[in-house]
């Protein structure tokens, strides 16, 4: 009985993995690549003077 629960939730498992929108069998166009990050300015040290 256990078996044939591990074996009904592996059998899931993969038919989700399997039938989920990856966008390869719903002709779905592919996410576009992401921007490139802005380039930080350097940070200059603070000096406190009293």
């Amino acid at each position: 009985m256990k078996f044939i629960k591990i074996l009904a939730l592996a059998t899931f498992s993969l038919a989700s993995f399997g039938l989920s929108s990856c966008g390869c069998c719903t002709s779905e166009e592919p996410v576009p690549p992401l921007r490139p990050l802005p380039a930080n300015n350097e940070v200059l040290p603070v000096t406190y003077q009293k």
